[in-house]
């Protein structure tokens, strides 16, 4: 940073790198009309699922599917699909509804986002040694430098993200910023937002190791601003992570959390379990 005054910046979005796209679907399953069906037929469409999950797992294509076992907020399993296009993406979707396991499944809840790094920092330091509102200029330097930054291996790796096999416990959510009156996110300037920002980054780098985070934006995707994908080693680390960033002033003064989705990646030889014991073999 420069030091100096930043008399046109305060406005200022922060810069921002897209990777790959992301659809978190709450998943049901017709537990009715599993008990009814011909057991044989859903061993057969429950079989193909695996099949199909295996697939979206190989990294045949850029990107990849999880599907999780789900405890509580009254579904039964979470289906993750990141996507490097959002074409990819609608046909991950569609291959679901095609398959004789769709028949089955009621999808309760699906989130759009796109996996997102903020560049609070970068924006700041370079409203100091660029004018903002000198437009061409400050777009031109806003270009070379996110290009650097896209050029860095670990941001390659940010932003297409994979599961640690390690860490096969998920925690989701999404998120907004606060916009109310006398407590506006959008209305500080942005030395204070990046900040803020970068003690918010420091209460997650104690967990480094411990656990993964995955931030995706979804403004102008979905209903909320963003959403946050954890993966650990242990279900108790969201708890730990999550009370600890309670208590950050970013999420603490300006920060609203949507319902928690909580559940752990299935293998292959866990899909039979989703069969109720009548169908079984």
């Amino acid at each position: 940073m420069t030091g100096r005054p930043l008399p046109h910046a305060s406005e200022l979005p922060p810069a921002s790198l897209e990777g790959w796209y992301v659809l978190h679907q709450s998943i049901e399953l017709d537990w009715v009309g599993l008990k009814g069906a011909d057991p044989a037929a859903t061993r057969e469409a429950l079989s193909s699922f695996a099949a199909l999950a295996e697939r979206w797992s190989s990294g045949s294509e850029p990107g990849w599917s999880g599907v999780y076992r789900v405890a509580g907020g009254g579904i039964d399993f979470l289906i993750l699909h990141f996507r490097d296009t959002f074409d990819r993406l609608v046909e991950a979707v569609r291959e679901l509804k095609l398959s004789a396991w769709g028949d089955h499944v009621l999808v309760r809840e699906e989130y759009l986002s796109v996996v997102e790094l903020g560049l609070y920092s970068l924006t700041r330091e370079l409203a100091g040694q660029v004018d903002p509102e000198d437009h061409e200029a400050w777009d031109a330097a806003l270009v070379d430098a996110i290009a650097e930054e896209r050029r860095k291996g670990y941001v390659r790796r940010r932003l297409e993200p994979r599961q640690p096999e390690h860490m096969p416990y998920v925690c989701y959510y999404p998120m907004d910023k606060r916009r109310n009156p006398g407590q506006n996110w959008y209305t500080l300037p942005l030395e204070e937002r990046a900040a803020l920002m970068a003690a918010h980054g420091r209460v997650g780098r104690r967990f480094a190791g411990r656990i993964l985070q995955v931030i995706s934006g979804s403004m102008g995707l979905d209903d909320r601003e963003w959403a946050v994908t954890l993966w650990s080693a242990d279900p108790l680390e969201f708890k730990a992570i999550i009370s600890e960033m309670r208590y950050d002033k970013a999420s603490a003064d300006y920060a609203e959390f949507g319902p928690f989705v909580v559940g752990k990646r299935m293998a292959g030889g866990e899909f039979k379990g989703l069969l109720p014991s009548a169908t079984a073999p």
